[in-house]
């Protein structure tokens, strides 16, 4: 069971954006990259582990999503983050000797004491096993061989992407191949897993002993096979017959999985989700409820919160269909933790920064060379810690009594452009630069909020395009949705709050 530090004790990160249009025709944001299924519902065997009640322990520490590559490395002796994170997701890479100079899970856990180690694995979709990852794989099965094959997902339908091998993938993604969920691929993602965590890590930069993973993140939970894939919009494909059968069959496949792995390693095991759904659909959010019901999760993850991954601001009413959902979920046994992508570094002028401007995701990756650079990462500093902001504020003011286990993760780069060699720094964002002003005093006053438990104790209050809430605790906090910076006076505080972010008093 994790304890995730971001609320009180109320009960005893290969991704991109799926765009689709709500009934009002809005467009909101589903977040995992996310292709899953299983074929049936399986009555599993077995006690299965309990959703850990997010708590505050150790100051103000948040959870971090550090899949990207090499990003864990945030969590090294000295780096950025140690000892600043509750819970980090990291590639299982990680517990390996990459390149060269980098630390391993073993210095990470001696430099962060506190923190829950969990491997990413991806359940949804699968790829072929890196051979110098050795059991540190983040596919359930190996698609280079017959056997991990067997597991992917033929159709006739031309709409569907295929892989060389004629299987089903995702459009955009031709490495990795959709994954049929049936109950023998699940048992095949519990025995990965269960090699992973009884393995220790290589030994790192310093003489630290031996350590392994505490738990498991399975990306691509999803309650529709998403990115372009949904039957709603391709027709028919594979071996179930719409997308809420998809959906009904990952849940099945996520809960064999945890009692499966419970069982084996004789303990309750940390399972986490990146749960694909689509907030405004009513029909997602119950699929996501019934997961929650299960008990087989500890905490789901969910991506861009107030941004998409081009920084192109999410529509208010996006915002407001995520915390309904949000809350929901929480509330039906399965906390949420918010996760936005920061805007990316981009080949731009700094004005491209300007608050509410997008960024087109075509742009090229920052240059060290670029003669702007230095003025465009001041500017993107900037936006990132407005934008965390935003992030913790909106969290704070869609936390309920009910829902307040709610929470959401430090803040890092969208991945496209980060370093994704070590031996060409001078062409990316290095992975192991902090995203956001740590020190900015809101986002500490913001971050203290949330680790303490605060949640809202009414309706906000509407003042031209900014909200106001007072707070479980005592404070106010305003969320500015708008384009311009306002100021406003409510429960007999003044708060001045930044264009697309927010401001605690």
């Amino acid at each position: 069971m994790i304890r995730v530090p971001g609320v009180v004790d109320s009960t005893a990160m290969d991704d991109h954006v799926d765009m689709k249009p709500n009934a009002a025709g809005a467009t909101f944001i589903s977040a995992a990259l996310a292709v899953a299924f299983a074929v049936c519902s399986l009555a599993i065997p077995g006690t299965p582990a309990h959703a850990g009640n997010l708590t505050s322990s150790t100051g103000q520490q948040l959870p971090a999503y550090l899949q990207g590559y090499r990003q864990g490395q945030l969590l090294c002796p000295g780096a950025a983050l140690t000892g600043k994170v509750s819970v980090a997701i990291v590639d299982p890479m990680m517990a390996t000797t990459d390149a060269p100079g980098d630390c391993t899970l073993s210095d990470m856990k001696v430099a962060n004491p506190g923190t829950t180690f969990l491997a990413y694995l991806n359940i949804g979709a699968m790829r072929d096993f890196e051979t110098w990852n050795g059991v540190f794989q983040n596919s359930c099965a190996d698609t280079a061989t017959a056997a991990g094959r067997k597991f992917g997902v033929t159709t006739s339908n031309p709409r569907v992407a295929r892989t060389d091998d004629g299987l089903a993938g995702y459009p955009g993604f031709p490495y990795l191949t959709v994954a049929d969920l049936s109950p023998a691929y699940a048992d095949a993602c519990a025995a990965t897993a269960r090699t992973m965590l009884n393995t220790d890590s290589q030994r790192g930069t310093t003489n630290a002993p031996p350590a392994r993973f505490d738990g498991i993140f399975l990306d691509d939970a999803s309650m529709s096979p998403s990115h372009g894939q949904d039957m709603v919009d391709v027709g028919q494909w594979g071996p179930w017959a719409d997308d809420d059968a998809y959906g009904r069959a990952l849940i099945a496949a996520v809960q064999r999985f945890d009692a499966t792995l419970t069982r084996s390693m004789g303990r309750d095991i940390p399972v986490a989700v990146n749960l694909g759904v689509y907030p405004a659909w009513r029909n997602q959010v119950t699929l996501a409820k019934a997961l929650a019901s299960t008990r087989s999760v500890d905490f789901a993850l969910r991506e861009h919160v107030v941004a998409t991954g081009t920084g192109r601001p999410l529509p208010v009413i996006d915002l407001q269909q995520a915390s309904a959902a949000y809350q929901a979920i929480t509330t039906a046994g399965m906390p949420v933790v918010e996760h936005d992508y920061s805007v990316p570094l981009r080949e731009l002028p700094a004005s491209a920064y300007r608050q509410g401007g997008d960024i087109g995701s075509s742009a090229p990756c920052l240059r060290d060379g670029s003669a702007n650079r230095s003025s465009v990462v001041a500017a993107a500093k900037t936006r990132r810690t407005l934008d965390h902001r935003m992030t913790l504020g909106h969290l704070l003011q869609a936390r309920t009594a009910t829902a307040r286990q709610m929470t959401a993760t430090v803040s890092q780069a969208e991945p496209t452009c980060q370093d994704n060699a070590w031996d060409d720094d001078a062409n990316f964002e290095a992975v192991t630069a902090p995203s956001v002003n740590a020190l900015d005093s809101q986002v500490t006053a913001l971050t203290k909020a949330v680790t303490s438990g605060a949640y809202a104790t009414a309706a906000p209050l509407k003042y031209s395009g900014v909200s106001v809430v007072r707070l479980s605790n005592g404070s106010v906090v305003a969320v500015n949705t708008t384009t311009v910076a306002r100021s406003v006076s409510a429960y007999g505080k003044t708060l001045s709050v930044p264009a697309r972010s927010a401001t605690i008093r």
